[in-house]
């Protein structure tokens, strides 16, 4: 019995020890209380640059192991913030502002107690704002409204918000006056991009757009009144390859592959296997034709990748072109690509990455916006203002695959290049059938 209470008593001797140890500062644990700790020197601010909505401050951490990290302090919106780095990072950031008035921000160290050294007072002034730099424009499109985000010139993180009222009643009521219903909110982070929202009934209405950033700052509503187009999916089921004599995308044919010409229309371009592959020795460009079994008048055609099958690079298509005709004669011509005129041209497009490529084309960052906007594929407008041919009536559509990812890194393979692509869906108005 008394051995057993000696070793109970080393135990609880030992733990009181260790709990002590932890209080110290110098060999302790360096997040436990210290009531005995002294407050913190001060830190030395050695440049401040103001920024969209804020500013960014450098400092100079002076030689203190009391020092755990910096705070800066300030009032946004009616509302005190603080942000803070640790010891052992140079720069603060101060965000979140609506304006470009003056402003000031406490800048202290703080030890592990919380307790501040003395405030290094900075002000400055913020940089305009993202909310007040961009003007989202918006327009009637096929199938609902289109919005055009311009001027996010530093990038930042928006909400872009679509609002609608039904009532034509008085069109030139105020923005306040409208009865909104948000249809949807879309977001993004490029400086320039063309963001669409299907799926609205092709009825007169007054549209509104604004945008948010994320501390709740708001831009002021644009209005208009659209009527968005009337458009339908252009039915797959009569979709058929067919080459009209000059086609050459090769390895087209074999529907024993898993990657046939018909993986195009077959619905499973949500699958990251079932896909079209040409596997030949294609040359680039390189191209193939649709029937779509009924004569068509497009508005824009929307396509899948691969998804999630080596992003932005690979044999992803990174040009494109959509060529039509009624009555293809399969004979060399004298037009682009040494078609004939049997042939008119839809349009010419290439993969949109919001975050932009390099100078030199190369993809360069791909951010998280990047990869959803990839894996989701990709809306091609239709524009006769630009290809007086576009909205020209057509049975035969032929895709020219102009630049993959793989050939535009290696331009010496363009005489023996893959092609991989998920999904086609043309969208329109069938004509005739």
């Amino acid at each position: 019995m008394k051995i057993r209470l000696s070793i109970i008593l080393s135990i609880l001797f030992a733990a009181i020890l260790v709990s002590c140890n932890d209080k110290t500062n110098e060999f302790g644990r360096i997040d436990q209380l210290d009531d005995g700790l002294a407050a913190p020197s001060p830190v030395t601010v050695t440049d401040v640059r103001s920024i969209s909505g804020g500013c960014i401050i450098k400092v100079r951490i002076p030689d203190d192991k009391n020092i755990k990290g910096v705070v800066a302090t300030y009032i946004r919106n009616g509302e005190e913030v603080n942000s803070k780095i640790s010891r052992y990072v140079d720069t603060l950031r101060v965000e979140g502002f609506a304006d470009t008035e003056e402003h000031t921000v406490e800048v202290c160290s703080f030890n592990v107690n919380e307790d501040k050294s003395e405030p290094v007072i900075v002000q400055f002034k913020p940089n305009i704002p993202a909310i007040r730099t961009v003007k989202p424009t918006i327009f009637a499109s096929a199938g609902g409204v289109k919005i055009r985000i311009e001027g996010n010139t530093d990038k930042s993180d928006l909400a872009v918000c679509l609002l609608r009222d039904a009532d034509m009643s008085d069109v030139d009521k105020s923005v306040s006056d409208t009865k909104w219903v948000e249809v949807t909110t879309l977001f993004t982070a490029s400086d320039s991009i063309v963001l669409t929202r299907r799926g609205i009934e092709p009825v007169q209405a007054i549209f509104g757009v604004y945008v948010r950033d994320r501390w709740g700052n708001v831009s002021d509503t644009t209005k208009a009144v659209l009527t968005p187009l009337q458009e339908i999916q252009i039915p797959k089921k009569g979709f058929k390859y067919y080459d009209p004599g000059d086609d050459n995308c090769f390895s087209i044919t074999s529907e024993a592959s898993i990657y046939p010409v018909t993986g195009l229309w077959d619905g499973s371009g949500t699958s990251t296997t079932y896909c079209f592959l040409a596997i030949g020795k294609c040359p680039i460009p390189c191209w193939l034709t649709i029937d779509l079994g009924v004569t068509v008048e497009l508005s824009r055609i929307a396509t899948l990748p691969r998804i999630g099958y080596n992003i932005w690079s690979d044999a992803h298509p990174r040009d494109f072109e959509f060529w039509g005709s009624m009555n293809p004669s399969g004979q060399k011509g004298s037009g682009e690509h040494g078609f004939d005129d049997t042939w008119f041209c839809l349009g010419k497009f290439r993969q949109f990455k919001p975050s932009g490529y390099n100078e030199d084309g190369s993809v360069g960052t791909i951010t998280v916006e990047d990869r959803d906007y990839f894996n989701h594929g990709n809306d091609f407008e239709l524009n006769n203002e630009e290809y007086p041919h576009a909205f020209d009536h057509l049975r035969y559509l032929r895709i020219v695959f102009v630049d993959t990812f793989s050939t535009f890194e290696m331009p010496d393979a363009t005489e023996a290049a893959g092609v991989q692509f998920g999904e086609i869906t043309p969208w329109g108005q069938v004509i005739n059938k």
